[in-house]
């Protein structure tokens, strides 16, 4: 299957779809601007040198959201002492320079910024194209035998001269640079991995989108909630395809395994 350009989508935020499985951020937005270069982006462009030092920094200085022994994706928005509070309990689409403002922000209390799969993947991408050099954001889902395993976000980069790889942001620790990283193909809209496939519905950077050129694929994944993207079954299946633990199942607890199995 080959992609077909189109328009960047413009999709719904709270202030559209109020607290629902359709609210990615708080105000409509179009889906390039996860890939904002906001404060504090452009620091770390001369601090992050190589391409490598890019992989390496996404995957070790970002843990994944859990509470109780899930993931989530709970934002509140909370001014002036609740007399302007708002709060998005599904699925938050973070900029890539929020979820880097929660690795500095954390350094002060000891601990690493938090993002989940489409988070760091748009950092990922950003921290690339702040050095210009060529990668996609993808969105989409992870099958196995054609079965879903859950939908998913990540990134494909080139590496050099037209070498491309699949960049796994959510993994527990950094695969070795770069044949750690599959080659792949940009130009398909699936990619094997082990035995999983990941299945793109959208692949988008700063300028371009693009979408399969056939079915309707992102526009029923914009109706997708938490529980039907952040399933145990999906990491363990990244897992074992990767030969790396993913981060929520670094730490496996007791709780985990019993509130936490699909």
């Amino acid at each position: 299957m080959s992609w077909i350009q189109k328009e960047m989508p413009v999709v719904p935020g709270y202030e559209s779809a109020g607290d629902s499985v359709q609210a990615k951020r708080w105000l409509n937005f179009k889906l390039s601007q996860l890939l904002d270069t906001g404060d504090p982006l452009w620091e770390y462009r001369s601090v992050l040198k190589t391409k490598e030092d890019i992989c390496n920094f996404v995957i070790a200085e970002f843990d994944y959201p859990m509470v109780r022994g899930r993931p989530t994706d709970k934002h509140y928005n909370n001014w002036f002492d609740s007399n302007c509070c708002h709060q998005i309990t599904q699925d938050y689409w973070q900029m890539a320079s929020e979820t880097l403002r929660t690795l500095r922000l954390n350094t002060r209390v000891g601990k690493k910024g938090f993002g989940d799969c489409e988070d760091v993947a748009a950092l990922f991408t950003t921290l690339f194209f702040i050095k210009k050099w060529q990668s996609w954001m993808c969105i989409g889902a992870v099958l196995q035998d054609g079965n879903l395993l859950g939908y998913h976000g990540w990134s494909i980069f080139e590496e050099i001269n037209g070498i491309w790889r699949l960049y796994e942001a959510t993994l527990s620790i950094p695969p070795i640079y770069p044949e750690g990283y599959p080659q792949i193909n940009p130009d398909d809209t699936e990619w094997k991995v082990g035995d999983i496939t990941y299945q793109a519905f959208a692949k988008f950077n700063r300028k371009e989108y693009y979408e399969p050129v056939e079915g309707n694929l992102m526009k029923n994944h914009l109706q997708v909630g938490l529980e039907s993207k952040e399933t145990r079954r999906k990491h363990e299946a990244i897992a074992k395809a990767w030969g790396i633990p993913t981060k929520p199942l670094r730490k496996l607890s007791f709780l985990s395994r019993l509130r936490w199995r699909k």
